[in-house]
């Protein structure tokens, strides 16, 4: 696939997911239609990430700045495991937190 087709599937999926949004804003003001207006907007929230994620002028594509299948690997199991781990993110974030402040400062 060449650039031109990239830039003008992301020309596309950017208006798929302005006129997703738009919708799902527009249905906030219709009462009944709440299972297609959170459908509407989370597709719409979904094409947006992958419109950051598509390919510009002066950058590639997002997905080719990993570092290896390894890192993406990684990625979905945590992806998998983080939900099921609520009971560990105050211990997490205690320990990042000390770990940042209580780091030695160059001098």
């Amino acid at each position: 696939m060449n650039e031109d087709e990239l830039r003008q599937k992301r020309v596309y999926v950017g208006l798929i997911a302005i006129g997703c949004l738009i919708g799902g804003l527009a249905l906030a003001f219709f009462p009944g239609n709440e299972g297609f207006q959170g459908a509407l907007v989370r597709v719409g929230i979904l094409m947006g990430a992958f419109w950051l994620a598509l390919p510009t002028r002066s950058r590639p594509a997002a997905w080719k700045g990993l570092a290896s299948n390894w890192a993406l690997l990684g990625m979905i199991v945590t992806a998998v495991i983080i939900p099921r781990a609520k009971v560990i993110f105050p211990v997490l974030a205690f320990i990042v937190a000390l770990a940042l402040f209580a780091r030695p400062r160059r001098g």
